[in-house]
């Protein structure tokens, strides 16, 4: 989204920079979640971004410019951390994990494997630099008439974080913190981590799912009950979460995958349905009413079976075993039912057989597909259609309704 005018009814800022900055956050945290020790939990925006109470506090950064020396996300992290609420020594560490790089000419380049006392070296000789310079411009600017003078006296963000930081009062509280920090920049960007993510954790996923799968798992990550509990996830609940998608969506699931209906109804056109040939067999026999049903019945049956096959998780052969066995059972169950109409001439009386042998034999119990749980009878009723819409050579092996 670019920046708009306010006439065109546009923000003008781009939301979705938010959005992407929690997705991150919740991923990162995620991954977190996966090193959990049993007995340990997570916390999200209590402490900070990411939190593991007693191990690590993790301030979670997605910036596409560089990490330079005044670089305010490095010493506003500093000044959150110096918090009088926040317990800086029941953390083994304190992370600032960013996207962004290193500057070229950062001092903070070595961070990680100076001692503390480098550390405050460091943070000494920019905060001189800083302070010097900002007092040049300062006196600069004394001799100029600029209208903007007063403006550009006040110190600069930067400049007022790291007054704050380097305040003799809060050298304590700075050492404590100098002592426990690590800087990780570099960090993968969201799509990058997403795709990470997938490569390392959901190889047992069917590919399709990938998406899906995440999204769930955020999702549950940013729940409103987690959230109005203090936004605490469990080893246990996290596990049971994550043992729960793995189930749904795995390579070879036990249980039948489960259908968005209400995405699919969407996709049907019933004036583009009644030609075909499934529908027209319905129609013969008096079900109009029930045509759209039917048609969504069908599209839920076509839609899993591609899914499958797309994932590697069903045979030909697999498919068509399914598919001739309901075919033999409903040609014997048709049969049986046609007995009850020898004699019977009135084609008002024939439709009413012909559809209540319908509603029977769509509400028959269901058999597992490829030995999956909780088949759905709307898929299993979708194979009648897609049975009823073929032409076999042989006109024996037709599927119809009608029982005449």
């Amino acid at each position: 989204m670019n920046k708009a005018s306010s006439n065109d009814g546009l923000l003008p800022f781009d939301a979705t920079i938010l959005f992407k900055a929690l997705q991150y956050q919740l991923l990162v945290a995620v991954e977190y979640c996966h090193d959990l020790t049993p007995a340990e939990s997570l916390w999200i925006e209590v402490s900070g971004d990411v939190t593991v109470p007693g191990k690590v506090q993790t301030e979670v950064k997605n910036y596409s410019d560089n990490l330079t020396d005044s670089h305010a996300n490095f010493w506003n992290t500093l000044k959150n951390w110096m918090h009088e609420n926040f317990e800086r020594t029941s953390f083994k560490s304190l992370v600032l994990l960013t996207t962004q790089e290193f500057g070229s000419q950062s001092e903070l380049k070595s961070w990680n494997e100076r001692s503390t006392a480098e550390r405050l070296e460091i943070m000494e000789n920019i905060f001189v630099s800083s302070q010097t310079g900002a007092t040049k411009r300062k006196a600069k600017k004394t001799t100029s008439k600029s209208s903007d003078d007063d403006e550009t006296a006040k110190p600069t963000k930067s400049q007022s974080l790291q007054q704050y930081v380097m305040a003799p009062e809060h050298r304590d509280k700075l050492m404590e913190i100098l002592e426990r920090m690590h800087i990780t920049v570099g960090a993968d960007s969201l799509e990058q981590r997403i795709q990470n993510y997938q490569t390392r954790h959901l190889t047992m996923i069917r590919p399709t799912k990938y998406q899906q799968f995440i999204d769930d798992l955020l999702g549950f990550m940013c729940s409103t009950k987690l959230v109005s509990e203090g936004w605490q996830i469990s080893h246990q609940d996290f596990s049971a979460k994550f043992t729960e998608l793995t189930h749904r969506y795995i390579k070879h699931p036990k249980k039948f995958p489960l259908v968005d209906m209400d995405a699919l109804k969407k996709t049907i056109n019933i004036e583009e349905i009644k030609p075909m040939l499934f529908a027209l067999k319905i129609t013969q026999i008096g079900g109009e009413c029930v045509l759209k049903t039917a048609a969504l019945h069908r599209v839920v049956t076509q839609t899993v079976i591609s899914e499958l096959y797309s994932d590697g998780v069903l045979s030909k052969s697999d498919v068509d075993s399914y598919f001739n066995n309901h075919l033999i059972l409903h040609q014997n169950g048709r049969n049986s039912a046609m007995l009850d109409c020898t004699g019977v001439t009135s084609q008002m009386e024939l439709n009413k057989h012909s559809m209540r042998f319908y509603y029977d034999r769509n509400g028959m119990a269901v058999e597992p597909f490829c030995g999956m749980e909780h088949t759905q009878a709307e898929f299993r009723n979708g194979v009648y259609h897609l049975l009823a819409g073929e032409e076999p050579e042989d006109q024996d092996d037709e599927f119809h309704w009608r029982l005449w």
